[in-house]
């Protein structure tokens, strides 16, 4: 019985795999605002009453592709931070390794970096998930800092919270869209080197000088 389910269920998700795959050919043919369902089942050579049995709504169908494309290609991994031994250092590589995954989309993948504009302006859920993916492998670095002694002891969650917060200009599509063309890394370094100052334990003099 198990098998049978196992099998009944294939063809489902391997039709939504392909529906993800034909919406984001046509996102970046048309652009997102101009898609429409008529376009995804022309490109599927099914009609669109086939492709509105898994996907309810247009809507629901371009924040699956924004889904897909937050975690294929805007996900920084913690492979990417090669054999950094500092926490600290693999937290500014994950904070500015992201930021140049959004700028690498913006620059080379238009229609696609318009279509997450979209899911962050909207706070569909698949911006929402990318964004607790983030603060999730963030509150995993910090986790490990304080374990180190790296960074001073705190709420693991707050601090990772705060992190991403205060850093979100280098990873929120909307900010990154209105970037000049000449932004420079510089001051994206100098940002996420502040954020992480911040997790640092404090001088007794710095101690002394917050408690007043």
């Amino acid at each position: 019985m198990e098998i049978g389910t196992t099998v009944r269920a294939k063809p489902r998700t391997d039709h939504i795999t392909s529906i993800v795959g034909a919406g984001m050919a046509a996102c970046r043919l048309y652009g997102p605002a101009k898609t429409n369902v008529a376009d995804i089942a022309r490109l599927l050579g099914k009609s669109p009453a086939s492709v509105y049995k898994i996907f309810p709504s247009k809507a629901v169908i371009l924040d699956a592709i924004a889904g897909n494309f937050f975690e294929a290609d805007l996900q920084f991994t913690a492979s990417a931070c090669g054999e950094l031994a500092s926490v600290a250092d693999r937290l500014k590589a994950i904070a500015l390794g992201q930021h140049r995954l959004m700028l690498r989309a913006r620059h080379g993948d238009s229609q696609m970096f318009d279509l997450i504009v979209l899911a962050a302006e909207g706070n569909w859920p698949s911006f929402s998930d990318h964004l607790k993916r983030l603060q999730a492998y963030v509150g995993e670095l910090v986790c490990t800092g304080i374990a180190t002694g790296e960074f001073a002891p705190r709420n693991v969650d707050t601090a990772a919270a705060c992190f991403c917060a205060s850093i979100i200009s280098l990873w929120d599509p909307r900010i990154i869209g209105t970037l000049p063309l000449s932004h420079c890394e510089l001051s994206a370094h100098e940002l996420a080197s502040f954020a992480v100052a911040a997790l640092r334990p404090s001088s007794p003099g710095e101690e002394s000088m917050a408690a007043e």
